[in-house]
C-alpha cells in the first residue's frame, strides 16, 4: 500500500501500523483472531454501525428537518472524529492489528465511509506528501461525483 509503516518495539516485537485500513491485518507472533472469528466480528461491527448511522441520520431530521442533509454530514463529522480518536487511544496501547480493524473498518465503516478517507489524507499531509494529499482528495470527490451522475444517467 502507499503508506509508510511505523515499528512499536513495546511488547518486545514489532506490530504495523498502517495508515491505510483497507485491509485485514494478520501478523504473525501477535496471535492473530481467527479468520472466521473477525469476519463475525467485521461483520457484527460493521451491522452496529449501520444502526448508529440510521439513529444519527433521524435524529438529525427531527431536530433540522428534511431540507438539508444533516444526518449525512453529521455522520461525516463524528465518524471522522471518532476515527482520529480511536486512532490515539489505541495504537501502541496494546490493541491488535485485528482490533483496530473491527472498529475502524468495521465499525466505523458501517457509520461512515467518510471517515477512512478523512484519516488517509491527514496521514498523506502529516508524512509530508501534500501533492499526494491533494491528488487524492480531488480525484476523490470529482470521480465519486461523476461515478455517481454516470450511474444516474446510466440507469434511469
Amino acid at each position: 500500500h502507499d503508506f509508510p509503516d511505523a515499528a512499536d518495539k513495546s511488547r518486545g516485537h514489532a506490530i504495523r501500523h498502517r495508515l491505510a485500513v483497507d485491509e485485514i491485518a494478520v501478523i504473525p507472533g501477535d496471535r492473530p483472531m481467527n479468520h472466521l472469528a473477525q469476519i463475525v466480528a467485521l461483520a457484527a461491527a460493521g451491522a452496529v454501525g449501520t444502526l448508529l448511522r440510521a439513529g444519527c441520520t433521524t435524529a438529525a431530521v427531527k431536530i433540522f428537518g428534511p431540507s438539508f442533509p444533516w444526518g449525512t454530514l453529521a455522520a461525516n463529522v463524528i465518524g471522522s472524529f471518532a476515527f482520529g480518536a480511536i486512532t490515539a487511544l489505541t495504537r501502541g496501547r496494546g490493541i491488535t492489528p485485528e482490533q483496530e480493524t473491527v472498529l475502524l473498518v468495521g465499525l466505523l465503516g458501517g457509520f461512515t465511509s467518510y471517515s477512512s478517507f478523512a484519516f488517509q489524507s491527514v496521514a498523506l499531509l502529516e508524512s509530508g506528501r501534500a501533492a499526494a494529499a491533494l491528488a487524492y482528495m480531488a480525484v476523490t470527490n470529482v470521480a465519486g461525483l461523476v461515478a455517481v451522475w454516470a450511474g444516474l444517467r446510466l440507469y434511469r
